[in-house]
């Protein structure tokens, strides 16, 4: 666990690595420059002596890669493009330390040449980098956040899986609730009023028409006064 855990219990940064890879982009955009432009200055500036065009190149060169290899401040952790420059500078001094160990005869011209290739480069782009960075730096304070230790990225890990389980619980729980509600009851059907079962069953005189109101004395006198007018009749 120690390559991946400090001694203050955190877990170490990879910048380390990302610096490492973003010094072989800028030792590769530089290397391109040299390649493409050194003969079209050569032809075209000549300022002064030999010596004095070949630093301007070289100036121009390390000016315009460094204007290219700070697009890296585009992505989301603007410590890559000043990392990187220093990476460059790491790079250079493993090539003078290279060199040194060559013959003496070559070892002159491999210094000389690494020199002029190289440290122009290396000391423009950390300048401007590094200025670009402090400027970033000193408008937003938080830039650089402090490094978390492990217990914290885990406790927080947690606190996220464990509202992620909570709101799809939720979601889960709402379509149960919805089909478990009963439905809305229908209106009952209103009873039917008295009168008008009377009058399905006994006409209009019994759901309270003119006959309605006769007692039951005078119904029966009625009737006997009907029953001797059908003996009349009769006769």
């Amino acid at each position: 666990m120690g390559f991946f855990i400090d001694k203050h219990h955190r877990r170490k940064s990879s910048m380390s690595v990302t610096a490492f890879f973003a010094a072989l982009v800028d030792l590769c955009v530089f290397g391109a420059l040299y390649w493409t432009l050194s003969e079209p200055l050569y032809r075209s500036v000549t300022i002064g002596g030999e010596t004095a065009s070949t630093v301007v190149h070289g100036v121009i060169i390390a000016l315009l890669g460094t204007a290219i290899c700070c697009l890296q401040f585009l992505l989301r952790d603007k410590r890559i493009a000043p990392y990187g420059f220093a990476g460059l500078a790491v790079v250079l001094v493993m090539f003078y330390i290279g060199a040194a160990f060559l013959d003496q005869d070559v070892r002159t011209n491999m210094l000389w040449l690494i020199t002029l290739f190289g440290l122009l480069p290396v000391l423009v782009g950390n300048a401007v980098a590094w200025s670009i960075f402090a400027l970033l730096k000193h408008r937003n304070p938080q830039l650089v956040a402090r490094r978390k230790t492990l217990q914290e990225e885990l406790r927080e890990a947690a606190k996220e899986t464990a509202a992620k389980k909570g709101r799809s619980t939720a979601q889960e729980s709402a379509p149960k609730a919805q089909a478990s509600t009963p439905p809305a009851a229908s209106p009952a059907t209103p009873p039917t009023a008295p009168a008008a079962q009377d009058a399905a069953l006994f006409g209009p005189e019994g759901a309270g028409g003119p006959m309605s109101g006769r007692s039951e004395q005078e119904e029966a006198m009625l009737l006997y006064m009907d029953d001797d007018d059908d003996e009349a009749n009769d006769h």
